[in-house]
């Protein structure tokens, strides 16, 4: 008699297969499954397919965060605006980390009081160059704002 096996257990299989690009016997074995459940969950569900398909999305999209940081760099060379060089600076910085860690930059780990503070030494500095009224009232708002951010996102 067949054994019955968990849905989440097919569908851990066709991820395994179609992300991971595991051959459906290293499926079998790490699932403890039989080679042949996993061959033909493979070919009732399309796999193949749908692993060219996964993959091709995610050409596309490294396709398409190369061109909008080449185009994100373009903006802020030609206008110089800070908030447009300083998002570029930000961008590559994140980028680069990531590629150092042998990761792809397509949804970056952030730390967010690391980019909180950082974001807010920046704003500070442009603002006492800019605009010093503004970097007054910065000042004295400033625990308002850490006690703000904590709340929405480190809290939540």
């Amino acid at each position: 008699m067949a054994r019955e096996h968990d849905l989440e257990i097919r569908f851990q299989a066709e991820e395994m297969y179609v992300e991971q690009r595991l051959t459906h016997e290293d499926i079998a074995d790490r699932l403890d499954i039989g080679l042949s459940t996993v061959k033909r969950w493979s070919v009732d569900g399309n796999w193949k397919a749908l692993r060219e398909e996964y993959f091709e999305r995610r050409r596309m999209l490294k396709t398409n965060l190369a061109k909008l940081r080449e185009n994100m760099m373009e903006r802020a060379a030609n206008n110089l605006d800070p908030q447009d060089v300083y998002a570029v600076i930000r961008l590559e910085k994140l980028a680069r980390e990531r590629e150092s860690r042998g990761q792809e930059s397509t949804a970056p780990d952030v730390d967010l009081p690391k980019v909180f503070l950082e974001n807010l030494e920046w704003i500070a500095r442009t603002l006492q160059e800019i605009d010093p009224e503004g970097f007054k009232i910065l000042a004295r708002n400033f625990d308002q704002l850490t006690v703000k951010f904590k709340a929405e996102y480190l809290n939540a």
